[in-house]
Protein backbone atom coordinates (compact mmCIF):
# COMPACT_ATOMS: atom_id res chain seq x y z
CA UNK A 1 0.00 0.00 0.00
CA UNK A 2 1.17 3.35 -0.86
CA UNK A 3 1.42 6.00 1.69
CA UNK A 4 0.50 9.49 0.57
CA UNK A 5 1.89 12.36 2.53
CA UNK A 6 0.37 15.75 2.27
CA UNK A 7 2.51 18.73 3.00
CA UNK A 8 0.80 21.84 4.24
CA UNK A 9 3.09 24.67 3.27
CA UNK A 10 1.47 27.99 3.92
CA UNK A 11 2.56 29.89 0.80
CA UNK A 12 0.71 33.14 0.20
CA UNK A 13 0.61 34.84 -3.13
CA UNK A 14 0.09 38.60 -3.62
CA UNK A 15 0.74 41.60 -1.35
CA UNK A 16 -0.24 42.28 2.20
CA UNK A 17 -2.20 45.38 3.10
CA UNK A 18 0.84 46.90 4.82
CA UNK A 19 2.96 46.55 1.68
CA UNK A 20 0.28 48.25 -0.41
CA UNK A 21 -0.05 51.14 2.06
CA UNK A 22 3.73 51.68 2.20
CA UNK A 23 3.95 51.73 -1.62
CA UNK A 24 1.02 54.17 -1.77
CA UNK A 25 2.70 56.45 0.77
CA UNK A 26 5.96 56.49 -1.22
CA UNK A 27 4.13 57.36 -4.45
CA UNK A 28 2.10 60.09 -2.70
CA UNK A 29 5.24 61.69 -1.25
CA UNK A 30 6.90 61.65 -4.66
CA UNK A 31 3.88 63.33 -6.27
CA UNK A 32 3.76 65.97 -3.51
CA UNK A 33 7.45 66.75 -4.02
CA UNK A 34 6.88 67.08 -7.77
CA UNK A 35 3.96 69.46 -7.18
CA UNK A 36 6.12 71.61 -4.89
CA UNK A 37 8.85 71.77 -7.52
CA UNK A 38 6.31 72.84 -10.16
CA UNK A 39 4.96 75.58 -7.86
CA UNK A 40 8.44 76.90 -7.10
CA UNK A 41 9.31 76.83 -10.80
CA UNK A 42 6.22 78.86 -11.69
CA UNK A 43 7.02 81.41 -8.98
CA UNK A 44 10.61 81.77 -10.16
CA UNK A 45 9.41 82.11 -13.74
CA UNK A 46 7.04 84.92 -12.78
CA UNK A 47 9.77 86.72 -10.81
CA UNK A 48 12.16 86.46 -13.77
CA UNK A 49 9.49 87.82 -16.12
CA UNK A 50 8.86 90.77 -13.80
CA UNK A 51 12.56 91.55 -13.52
CA UNK A 52 12.94 91.47 -17.30
CA UNK A 53 9.95 93.84 -17.66
CA UNK A 54 11.54 96.19 -15.14
CA UNK A 55 14.79 96.14 -17.12
CA UNK A 56 12.90 96.97 -20.31
CA UNK A 57 11.13 99.91 -18.65
CA UNK A 58 14.38 101.20 -17.17
CA UNK A 59 16.10 101.15 -20.56
CA UNK A 60 13.06 102.76 -22.22
CA UNK A 61 12.93 105.64 -19.73
CA UNK A 62 16.71 106.12 -19.95
CA UNK A 63 16.48 106.22 -23.76
CA UNK A 64 13.69 108.83 -23.59
CA UNK A 65 15.84 111.01 -21.34
CA UNK A 66 18.90 110.58 -23.56
CA UNK A 67 16.91 111.43 -26.67
CA UNK A 68 15.43 114.49 -24.95
CA UNK A 69 18.60 115.49 -23.09
CA UNK A 70 17.99 119.22 -23.45
CA UNK A 71 15.12 118.76 -21.02
CA UNK A 72 16.81 116.21 -18.77
CA UNK A 73 16.41 118.34 -15.63
CA UNK A 74 12.67 118.59 -16.25
CA UNK A 75 12.30 114.83 -15.73
CA UNK A 76 13.51 115.37 -12.16
CA UNK A 77 11.08 118.17 -11.35
CA UNK A 78 7.89 116.62 -12.73
CA UNK A 79 5.28 115.66 -10.17
CA UNK A 80 5.18 111.92 -10.87
CA UNK A 81 8.80 110.82 -11.16
CA UNK A 82 10.52 112.71 -8.37
CA UNK A 83 12.00 110.96 -5.36
CA UNK A 84 9.67 112.87 -3.04
CA UNK A 85 6.61 111.95 -5.08
CA UNK A 86 7.22 108.65 -6.91
CA UNK A 87 4.94 107.29 -9.59
CA UNK A 88 2.84 104.53 -7.99
CA UNK A 89 1.44 102.06 -10.50
CA UNK A 90 -2.33 101.78 -10.29
CA UNK A 91 -2.87 104.87 -8.13
CA UNK A 92 -0.97 107.75 -9.80
CA UNK A 93 -2.55 109.49 -12.77
CA UNK A 94 -0.04 111.18 -15.05
CA UNK A 95 -2.69 112.24 -17.58
CA UNK A 96 -3.31 111.44 -21.21
CA UNK A 97 -0.49 110.42 -23.52
CA UNK A 98 -0.46 111.83 -27.05
CA UNK A 99 2.03 110.03 -29.30
CA UNK A 100 3.73 112.30 -31.82
CA UNK A 101 6.54 111.81 -34.28
CA UNK A 102 8.52 114.86 -33.20
CA UNK A 103 10.29 114.33 -29.92
CA UNK A 104 9.56 116.92 -27.28
CA UNK A 105 6.89 118.87 -29.19
CA UNK A 106 4.06 117.66 -26.96
CA UNK A 107 5.85 118.88 -23.82
CA UNK A 108 7.17 117.29 -20.68
CA UNK A 109 3.74 116.68 -19.17
CA UNK A 110 2.94 114.47 -22.16
CA UNK A 111 6.31 112.73 -21.93
CA UNK A 112 5.67 111.86 -18.27
CA UNK A 113 2.09 110.77 -19.10
CA UNK A 114 3.41 108.37 -21.75
CA UNK A 115 5.92 106.94 -19.28
CA UNK A 116 3.16 106.54 -16.67
CA UNK A 117 0.87 104.83 -19.17
CA UNK A 118 3.60 102.33 -20.08
CA UNK A 119 4.37 101.63 -16.41
CA UNK A 120 0.69 101.05 -15.65
CA UNK A 121 0.44 98.56 -18.50
CA UNK A 122 3.44 96.46 -17.54
CA UNK A 123 4.20 96.62 -13.82
CA UNK A 124 2.26 95.21 -10.87
CA UNK A 125 -0.06 97.50 -8.93
CA UNK A 126 1.71 99.33 -6.13
CA UNK A 127 5.12 99.38 -7.82
CA UNK A 128 6.94 102.69 -7.20
CA UNK A 129 9.11 104.45 -9.75
CA UNK A 130 11.24 107.54 -9.22
CA UNK A 131 14.21 109.29 -10.76
CA UNK A 132 17.07 111.08 -9.01
CA UNK A 133 20.37 112.55 -10.10
CA UNK A 134 23.81 113.21 -8.71
CA UNK A 135 26.86 114.91 -10.10
CA UNK A 136 30.36 113.52 -10.25
CA UNK A 137 33.58 115.07 -11.52
CA UNK A 138 35.98 112.63 -13.12
CA UNK A 139 39.64 113.07 -12.29
CA UNK A 140 41.14 115.74 -14.53
CA UNK A 141 37.76 116.86 -15.94
CA UNK A 142 36.75 120.50 -16.08
CA UNK A 143 33.03 119.94 -15.43
CA UNK A 144 30.69 117.67 -13.54
CA UNK A 145 28.79 114.84 -15.18
CA UNK A 146 25.17 114.38 -14.20
CA UNK A 147 24.30 110.76 -13.42
CA UNK A 148 20.66 109.66 -13.26
CA UNK A 149 19.37 106.73 -11.21
CA UNK A 150 15.97 105.24 -11.92
CA UNK A 151 14.61 103.16 -9.04
CA UNK A 152 11.73 100.74 -9.43
CA UNK A 153 10.50 99.01 -6.28
CA UNK A 154 7.74 96.45 -5.96
CA UNK A 155 6.37 93.79 -3.62
CA UNK A 156 6.85 90.23 -4.79
CA UNK A 157 4.60 87.21 -4.24
CA UNK A 158 6.23 86.47 -0.88
CA UNK A 159 5.39 90.02 0.32
CA UNK A 160 9.05 91.00 0.22
CA UNK A 161 10.00 94.48 -0.94
CA UNK A 162 12.29 94.34 -3.99
CA UNK A 163 14.05 97.16 -5.81
CA UNK A 164 16.07 97.64 -8.93
CA UNK A 165 18.28 100.66 -9.61
CA UNK A 166 19.37 101.59 -13.11
CA UNK A 167 22.11 104.23 -13.27
CA UNK A 168 22.96 105.98 -16.52
CA UNK A 169 24.53 109.10 -18.02
CA UNK A 170 22.01 110.93 -20.22
CA UNK A 171 24.71 113.03 -21.87
CA UNK A 172 25.34 116.73 -21.73
CA UNK A 173 22.62 119.26 -22.43
CA UNK A 174 23.71 121.24 -25.51
CA UNK A 175 20.72 123.35 -26.52
CA UNK A 176 17.93 123.74 -23.96
CA UNK A 177 16.04 126.12 -26.27
CA UNK A 178 15.55 123.34 -28.84
CA UNK A 179 12.94 121.54 -26.76
CA UNK A 180 9.58 122.47 -25.30
CA UNK A 181 10.44 121.68 -21.70
CA UNK A 182 7.16 122.83 -20.17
Amino acid sequence: MMKITYSTKNKTLGFTLIEVLVALLIVALGMLGNAMLQLQGMKNSNDAYLRSQIGIFAYDIADKIRANRECQDQYLTQTFLSEGSPYIVGTSDAGACIHSNTLGNAGMANEIACIGQALDAGLPAGARVFLRSSSIRPTGASRDIKIFTLRISWTDRDNEERKADYTFDPGACTNAAACNCT
